[in-house]
């Protein structure tokens, strides 16, 4: 791997869709962290309660050790709603000589629950309403992005 692209933002703002128009246009690959959080993460939390940070690093961790083995590009979405984990995760990537690129995706609520309710969440690990009940919860503890980096972009996608 050579680069990581790193999607961040609530539930059901469009993350796993951009992600795949990027891999589109970059030739990438989307590695869904789903995936890994399902092997550390009790479904009956998925779906009910912020996984503590702790619980998190470790499919972060699992999740970038697959994206080592992988060629090109690859994409990464998840909420990366706390501050210390993200710049957790671009230290490893530093000392591993992979560039790192942020893009925050940001959406109302209006927009993200209209969305949600007009279109089906095949593959995802949230039903609509248990996104749009955990788009309110991280809402309150999102940290916000330290702007201003060269490798952060905002995509306002409602």
């Amino acid at each position: 791997m050579q680069k990581l692209v790193l999607l961040a933002g609530l539930p059901g703002v469009g993350k796993s869709t951009i992600a795949r128009r990027i891999a589109a246009t970059e030739n990438g690959r989307v590695l869904d962290l789903d995936d890994f959080k399902r092997e550390a993460v009790a479904s009956a939390d998925v779906t009910s309660k912020i996984d503590p940070p702790e619980v998190r690093w470790i499919y972060y961790e699992r999740a970038l050790t697959h994206a080592l083995t992988l060629d090109g590009t690859v994409i990464m979405d998840e909420v990366l709603h706390l501050d210390a984990l993200r710049t957790r995760l671009e230290e490893a990537c530093t000392v591993r000589n992979v560039e790192v690129q942020w893009i925050e995706v940001r959406c109302p609520y209006e927009v993200v629950e209209r969305r949600l309710r007009e279109t089906a969440r095949v593959g995802h690990i949230l039903s609509t309403d248990e996104a749009l009940a955990m788009y309110l919860l991280f809402q309150q503890v999102f940290e916000p992005f330290h702007e201003g980096k060269e490798n952060y972009t905002v995509v306002n996608n409602g």
